[in-house]
């Protein structure tokens, strides 16, 4: 398996890793339109985004353990056809909670392959050779998760949402043709373990109420009391994770992997950096459709820069690793990702093309000296188990920055969006006071204005007519009558028409006024949330500016 052999491994594992890294960021700019086939929320959209994370993120350690008891490339291959059929059912997906369900056993496949791509290669060449399928896997990761958004616009403008699960089906054939080709797959080494499950039992307790407390916690109030209990539950689960781990004999995580430095300053990194650079991903498609109103093929284009990025310069902030240490990489990294949030903090309606690649470019810049150094760094020297240990905890807590990401950002501009949306209203009822037209329009008025700002469409104009043809009617009859009591009873009969046509025509011009006020007031009110709801990105990113800062620190970890 050494050599050139070696190598058409390490491709072949590449192409396992890039479907499951891929399909991580796959259904960012493709949500709206599932939402609006599947009639779903914003709530289970998070959930559909993050079931596939946490799954990996949980399994991927137990899955590499199964993998060294039962053999790494049968694993391999078992992953490969539980990820094509999860990917295949997300396809034919009718509802939401289908939809979850299915990317659950394609998150399944996933757990199995990430860990065991990485392991794969790793030990496809020899260790002083190593440098090459770690620069490979750790390009692969990185593009993959920035082409995510770029893949999925396109084949969603060009054919449906659906052909964003649907072509991982004949990659996962190709891959699974091509591993019994080259694969050893009879007389497997194999490794007598057991499985730690009080690890799991832990492990999952600690990610998924901390997961449930950041998607929840606006709607439940961050001190309320089921808050409160999800702190206290990863808390405690955390602690009872590191006490069952030291006791196992066989532990989920080999805590004695974090007495070595540089594994430890890698998952830090890979954690942090996978954060800052899921936090873009997720969120500026989104921007780019719902307030520069672009297509989900430009919205895609726009950021491609971020993987064509992580392309182009992975290997160099390889090499460069390779060559002068971990730690100026790293610090490098995290700076000029700090300057691309530095400009997404300036983010608005207004923003040029050129200002958002440039961003891109830069974020994918610094990420890929972030993720090759990582990469580099978490094999260290180890070798077998301990090789095999330490993908499988990389790959976990790969997978928990991705989680915490998504909950992180998508909860921080809920929660921004949410006091925007105040701003707004308390902006449309000022100037409804100021509006020159009756208490009973104002009223409608401004509950079609809340119902247009709570749709999320931005938009302060009233939908449905301020007077309708009955109340028209009424003005009318009523100012009929007003206007005949005062003629003469005995002339009444003669004028009573002209006096209807004068009254119906008045009535008429006093509509038109209101609707042109009404018109003026909504395009003002649209105007305005428009501009002051996009902000809510910028906010976020910019209350991350700091965070990246000290991220830059972790560099001397490695020296």
């Amino acid at each position: 398996m050494k050599g050139i052999g070696g190598m058409k491994v390490v491709l072949l594992v590449c192409l396992g890793i890039f479907v499951c890294m891929l399909d991580s960021t796959i259904m960012n700019i493709t949500l709206p339109a599932i939402q609006d086939n599947l009639h779903t929320s914003l709530e289970m959209s998070s959930w559909m985004l993050n079931v596939y994370t946490m799954t990996i993120a949980v399994l991927a350690i137990p899955m590499a353990r199964f993998a060294e008891m039962f053999g790494r490339h049968k694993f391999y291959i078992v992953g490969l056809f539980i990820f094509g059929l999860g990917s295949a059912l997300c396809g034919l997906a009718t509802s939401g909670d289908f939809l979850i369900a299915a990317r659950f056993i394609q998150s399944f496949g996933a757990a199995i392959l990430i860990p065991c791509s990485m392991v794969i290669g790793i030990a496809a060449m020899p260790l002083e050779k190593r440098t090459i399928p770690l620069t490979l896997l750790g390009a692969t990761q990185g593009l993959a998760t920035a082409l995510g958004p770029t893949v999925g616009g396109i084949i969603t403008e060009k054919l449906s949402w659906h052909w964003v699960f649907y072509v991982n089906v004949p990659i996962c054939l190709l891959a699974i043709v091509g591993a019994f080709l080259i694969l050893t797959i009879r007389k497997e080494s194999r490794v007598k373990s057991k499985i730690d499950w009080f690890g799991l039992l832990f492990s999952i307790s600690a990610i998924f109420p901390l997961n449930l407390v950041l998607i929840k916690g606006n709607t439940w109030g961050w001190v309320s009391s089921l808050t409160i209990i999800c702190y206290l539950v990863t808390a405690a689960s955390i602690v009872l994770f590191i006490v069952a781990e030291k006791k196992s004999p066989a532990p989920m995580v080999n805590l004695s992997l974090f007495k070595d430095r540089l594994f430890t300053g890698s998952v830090v990194t890979v954690t942090t950096g996978f954060i800052f650079l899921i936090g873009v991903m997720v969120l500026l498609p989104q921007f780019l459709t719902n307030f520069q109103h672009k297509t989900e093929l430009q919205a895609a284009l726009l950021v491609t820069p971020v993987s064509a990025s992580i392309f182009i310069f992975s290997n160099f902030a390889g090499l460069l690793s390779r060559k002068i240490g971990y730690t100026i990489p790293v610090m490098m990294g995290f700076g000029i990702m700090g300057i691309a949030y530095y400009l997404l903090h300036n983010l608005n309606i207004h923003s040029t093309s050129k200002e958002i690649i440039l961003l891109c470019s830069l974020l994918g810049l610094g990420f890929s000296f972030v993720i090759s150094s990582a990469t580099m760094a978490s094999t260290s020297s180890f070798e077998g188990e301990m090789l095999t240990a330490s993908q499988g905890v990389f790959s976990m807590l790969r997978q928990v920055g991705v989680v915490l990401a998504v909950a992180i950002f998508v909860a921080g501009l809920t929660n921004n969006i949410k006091d925007r949306k105040q701003e707004v209203i308390h902006f449309a009822v000022q100037k409804l006071e100021k509006l020159d037209v009756p208490q009973s329009a104002k009223q409608k008025i401004l509950a079609e204005t809340k119902k247009s700002i709570n749709k999320e469409k931005q938009s302060g104009n009233a939908h449905s007519p301020i007077i309708t043809n009955a109340e028209r009617q009424q003005i009318i009859d009523r100012n009929f009558q007003t206007a005949l009591a005062a003629i003469p009873e005995g002339q009444r009969d003669t004028v009573k028409e002209q006096i209807h046509q004068k009254v119906e025509k008045q009535v008429q011009e006093d509509i038109a006024k209101i609707g042109q006020l009404v018109k003026t007031y909504g395009n003002q009110v649209a105007t305005y949330a428009e501009k002051n709801i996009s902000a809510s990105f910028a906010d976020l990113y910019k209350a991350s500016i700091p965070f990246l800062i000290i991220c830059c620190f972790t560099g001397i970890i490695f020296r």
